[in-house]
């Protein structure tokens, strides 16, 4: 389940932004947050950046996620 935020990035006015569960580590949020858009996209931002902001499409969003969990991005966790 994920949990709504608090976030408001000018770019991107009044939509219901959530981030996972897990997400708050000692009081501080630290991840991504996403957003159903009304035109069928998904929003993905930075919560600690909010100019940064990528509208990706359900498909592209899905290629990601299956890429995450084949490893494919490991590397790039450190």
């Amino acid at each position: 389940m994920n949990k709504p935020i608090d976030f408001n990035p000018a770019s991107h006015p009044g939509l219901d932004w959530s981030v996972a569960r897990d997400s708050h580590l000692d009081d501080t949020v630290e991840c991504a947050a996403l957003a159903a858009m009304p035109n069928g996209l998904i929003a993905l931002a930075n919560i600690n950046n909010a100019n940064a902001v990528v509208e990706l499409t359900p498909g592209e969003l899905r290629k990601l996620k299956d890429a995450f969990a084949a490893g494919q991005y490991d590397h790039l966790l450190g």
